[in-house]
């Protein structure tokens, strides 16, 4: 479930590559990232944004629109956990149960899009190439297979019995079905509404206090910033490398370069996913959301947690990087830099 929350936080977010005003442009062969304006004359190139996108529902995950129109009632009863079946967990039913399987194509699909020259910026024949690569490059089915080859081997039988004891529970299939639903694209002016709400009826202490301690135990924030810097960190190293040696940049200066912008997107990312995280889980009683939080801190839970976050941000961080070394090499950055110039000089019909 913690990476399906991070999934379903990206989504409903639609979190910038940016928190503030941070500005990206070229300069000679290397992209530059800063929270201060360019120089004079030069060309900025818009930062990456991350679009809604649709999740497919697993086919054993009922639809949960319907729940998130009206919350239940509250309710002292104890949290429905009875597993649905005691068969042997395999990490494949773990990760469809998650959500996570459902979801990775839309995933992939989003992060290849942050690849893709916006209009302007290159002309047919190196915009073909690029989305070839990306094509190439963010396929689903083997992103999947390397994230299921990690689970395999960090995941052991005891530990993926504890998984699916939640997962088969009706209430871990009532949250996931929870998550996949706020994922979907029209549950974003839902969102956008109740965060708004929020501003002038605050939700009671006692479920902040809860919905903090889910994000603390999931580690959302800081999972939603590493996944959306591992797309800007990959551009600026292969523009670096591809740069002459007399003007490549550093690693270090690259790095660094990166966690500033880490240090400017975290407020904004954790302020949203405290908002986000109250909206998704409204439906569930106290008692079930500290049900879930409390299968997220036990040992299977954390073992689910870590395994999977790892997995994901390991085969994110190597796709783009071939995604952006390959681009570089294809169309350099100059080139980029040189095709937004002359379209921002042509003056509108």
């Amino acid at each position: 479930m913690k990476l399906a929350s991070t999934l379903v936080v990206i989504v409903a977010l639609a979190v910038p590559a940016h928190a503030g005003d941070v500005y990206r442009w070229v300069d000679g062969d290397a992209i530059v990232y800063s929270d201060q304006p360019p120089p004079d004359g030069v060309v900025v190139t818009e930062m990456p944004g991350r679009k809604a996108f649709a999740v497919v529902t697993a086919a054993d995950v009922p639809d949960a629109a319907p729940a998130l129109e009206a919350a239940p009632p509250a309710s002292s009863a104890e949290p429905d956990l009875a597993p649905v079946s005691m068969a042997p967990a395999t990490v494949d039913e773990i990760l469809e149960l998650s959500g996570m399987r459902p979801q990775l194509p839309a995933f992939a699909t989003a992060l290849g899009a942050e690849y893709l020259p916006r209009p302007g910026q290159l002309g047919g024949r190196d915009g073909a190439r690029v989305a070839q690569i990306v094509a190439r490059q963010f396929v689903p089915e083997r992103m999947y297979a390397a994230i299921r080859e990690d689970m395999r081997r960090h995941v052991d039988a005891k530990q993926l019995a504890g998984m699916a004891a939640w997962f088969r529970s009706r209430l871990g299939r009532k949250v996931t079905a929870l998550e996949i639903a706020a994922s979907k694209p029209e549950a974003g002016p839902k969102l956008a509404a109740f965060a708004a709400a929020l501003k002038t009826s605050p939700a009671r202490p006692a479920r902040v206090e809860l919905v903090q301690r889910l994000e603390w135990v999931t580690g959302a924030s800081q999972e939603t910033t590493d996944l959306a810097l591992a797309v800007a960190g990959s551009i600026a190293r292969a523009a670096a490398a591809a740069a002459p040696a007399e003007r490549r940049a550093r690693v270090g200066m690259i790095e660094r370069g990166v966690d500033e912008m880490r240090g400017q997107m975290a407020p904004t990312i954790a302020e949203g996913v405290l908002a986000q995280m109250l909206y998704v889980y409204e439906p569930l009683t106290d008692a079930e959301l500290k049900a879930y939080v409390d299968f997220l801190a036990s040992p299977p839970g954390r073992a689910y947690g870590r395994v999977a976050h790892a997995a994901l941000l390991r085969v994110v961080r190597e796709v783009a990087d071939r995604t952006a070394v390959e681009i570089v090499r294809a169309v350099p950055p100059q080139r980029w830099a040189t095709a937004q110039k002359t379209a921002g000089s042509t003056p509108p019909r």
